[in-house]
């Protein structure tokens, strides 16, 4: 395969931020997909190759040959258009990789369930590696794949707004003010593609907590409250998709465990999850603190192993149960629980991929997550992001 014998080439999140302090023309455009038809078809071909490089009963796993089918047709797809340099054929290319995105939407829990029942197969170091630059390519496809997405949508619907503002002038002066209003609004550089440059975390910390709130009283038929105190007016340059993944991740735990401790010691009522906002240099901090009962010292050394879980490991599970979602989505099926984490980023539950994935996530640009536990009371969960605009600028993906 020739495409994945070519060298990658990176590019920096300073330049995917290049856009953001002009209105998009045609030129940056057919510049944003030029880079992205030539390099998702080569970062595409070298994770087939890789596939192919599994052991072969690991290979041949329906689950894993799910997702390698599901690679090769995105390469397959992408490839296949001649080269771009019309906005008519950019759109026909765009509308392609953003179906190809959403097909791709699912290949952690499917690659999931498969090293599950392959973990015989191959050695844990080998099954880690592969499963870490699996998802570290994921999420550069993903991160070049939306942001031309994005771009190319914002470009389109700036050239609406533009044509109905000309539209209005030739109206009347105040249809013309009007427009003037609309487009200058306090939004209009929030969003550079799939980058939001002013995210509130305070504000997703709510929507994220609100969800899994509403997932923890479905499965119990109780759940804890919570509320958001520190910095909430502190905002930060970020990919809202990933802070939602890593933070709905760490939600469901102390949510989850919060309710199961309460069961176990007959506790009258669940304490409140405090989530904390706090303001660094180039950086946003969030403590999550539940009163779950903690994690036992044993099962601390496993929590951000792949394919560990207390749900697969009830028997000596400790009452925390830190595994992305634990017995809040137990007695539901595995179809179920994606359907029901489908909108914040297809997190699994029970597959033991939660906490490692959102540490991942957290650390690709340049942020961390770390669990201080004290067992027989709860656990501190300390979420470090920097921001994309300033901080990490130089970052290659």
């Amino acid at each position: 395969m020739p495409y994945a014998s070519q060298q990658i080439k990176p590019v920096s999140i300073g330049q995917l931020l290049k856009y953001r302090r002009q209105p998009l023309s045609m030129e940056n455009i057919l510049d944003s997909v030029g880079y992205t038809q030539a390099e998702l078809p080569v970062r595409l071909a070298k994770r087939v190759i890789s596939f192919h490089k599994l052991p072969f009963i690991v290979g041949t796993n329906p689950h894993i040959a799910r997702v390698y089918n599901q690679y090769y047709e995105a390469f397959d797809r992408l490839h296949a258009f001649a080269l771009i340099n019309d906005l008519e054929a950019e759109w026909d290319f765009t509308r392609a990789l953003e179906r190809q995105t959403q097909v791709l939407l699912d290949v952690i829990p499917t690659i999931a369930q498969g090293f599950l029942e392959c973990q015989l197969y191959m050695p844990r170091e080998e099954r880690t590696a592969f499963i870490n630059d699996l998802i570290r390519s994921r999420i550069g496809l993903r991160v070049i794949g939306e942001q031309h997405v994005a771009l190319s949508y914002q470009f389109r619907e700036e050239q609406k707004k533009a044509k109905q503002s000309h539209d209005s002038a030739a109206g009347g002066g105040a249809a013309a003010e009007r427009g003037k209003v609309e487009l200058g609004g306090a939004g209009e550089d929030v969003w550079v593609g799939a980058i939001h440059t002013r995210l509130l975390p305070a504000r997703m910390m709510e929507q994220c907590a609100q969800m899994v709130q509403s997932m923890c009283e479905m499965h119990y038929g109780t759940a804890p409250g919570y509320y958001v105190d520190g910095d909430v007016d502190e905002t930060i340059s970020y990919i809202p998709s990933h802070f939602e993944y890593i933070t709905c991740e760490l939600l469901k735990n102390a949510f989850r465990a919060t309710v199961d401790f309460s069961n176990s010691t007959n506790r009258s009522s669940h304490p409140p999850i405090q989530i904390t906002i706090t303001k660094g240099d180039g950086y946003v901090g969030v403590r999550i603190r539940d009163q779950g009962g903690g994690i036992s010292k044993d099962n601390m050394r496993n929590v951000f192993e792949y394919s560990w879980s207390s749900m697969q490991n009830s028997d000596s599970a400790d009452e925390h149960g830190a595994n992305g979602g634990g017995s809040l989505m137990a007695g539901m099926s595995l179809q179920t629980n994606l359907a029901l984490q489908h909108g914040i980023g297809g997190p699994i539950a029970g597959l033991g991929f939660g906490l490692p994935m959102a540490r991942l996530y957290a650390g690709y640009f340049g942020g961390s997550l770390d669990i201080v536990s004290m067992e027989g009371y709860g656990c501190d969960v300390f979420l470090k992001l920097r921001s994309i605009e300033g901080s990490v600028e130089d970052k290659q993906i």
